[in-house]
């Protein structure tokens, strides 16, 4: 039987983000959904409503492997317990809680973009929050995605504005402690998620790339989630 996987981007990112990959998984045989919830509303939902809006756009009667690009972790691991899923996979984001309150952003990250918030609230896109810090850029993979001018106007295109609002909503996560799991690291921001996740028991691959991943290398990132996908499902 071929796995199954749904793709899930994060909220400042859309779904196109996970295409590449999803791609080379479906060449591999795997039946693949990526979900796209910003493709279905003008302003975007709430962040404790987002995994609902998924659900509509999810076709069911499989045992999903779930995975999540950046701060979809959350809405993974949220999706997962909402599913009879066979799996967890976080790629490149935080390991959220076993169970209870879990935010958009970690701590330092919300502070940081409360200094972009213009006078009415509203965030510049994603793409655009680390503009005056070169080595951040180079770590998310912005400065090699712009190399292609005509893609990254396609994908800035597509990106969210947020309210800084928008990041006080937080997800109520019912326990999923017992839905087996992995980490798929890509760049150095998640260094402390990678470590995170060991300290759970997971197992953890590390790709030496960027936060783009998915999108840069779909090759190899489908590489990694098949591989991390077999052990799970083999209880390895």
């Amino acid at each position: 039987m071929p796995l199954h996987f749904i793709l899930v981007a994060g909220p400042l990112v859309r779904a196109s983000s996970w295409e590449p990959t999803a791609e080379c998984l479906r060449a591999a045989g795997c039946h693949v959904q990526v979900p796209d919830v910003l493709a279905h509303h003008r302003s975007p939902p709430s962040w404790s409503a987002w995994t609902s809006q998924l659900l509509e756009h999810i076709t069911g009667g499989h045992e999903p492997i779930v995975v999540g690009h950046s701060s979809a972790s959350v809405l993974a691991a949220d999706l997962a317990t909402r599913l009879p899923a066979r799996g967890i996979i976080v790629v490149d984001g935080e390991v959220p809680p076993s169970q209870g309150a879990a935010f958009p952003v970690r701590p330092a990250l919300h502070d940081f973009i409360k200094g972009l918030a213009e006078p009415d609230g509203m965030l510049p896109i994603w793409s655009r929050w680390f503009a005056r810090d070169m080595q951040r850029m180079s770590l998310v993979g912005v400065d090699v995605l712009a190399r292609d001018a005509v893609a990254f106007a396609r994908f800035e295109s597509e990106l969210p504005r947020m309210h800084i609002g928008w990041f006080d909503d937080t997800i109520e996560l019912a326990d999923w402690d017992h839905i087996p799991a992995g980490f798929i690291q890509t760049s150095a921001i998640c260094d402390h998620a990678a470590i995170a996740a060991q300290r759970r028991g997971w197992p953890v691959t590390n790709l030496h790339g960027t936060h783009l991943h998915p999108t840069l290398h779909p090759a190899e990132t489908a590489s990694a989630i098949l591989a991390m996908s077999r052990q799970l499902v083999s209880g390895g």
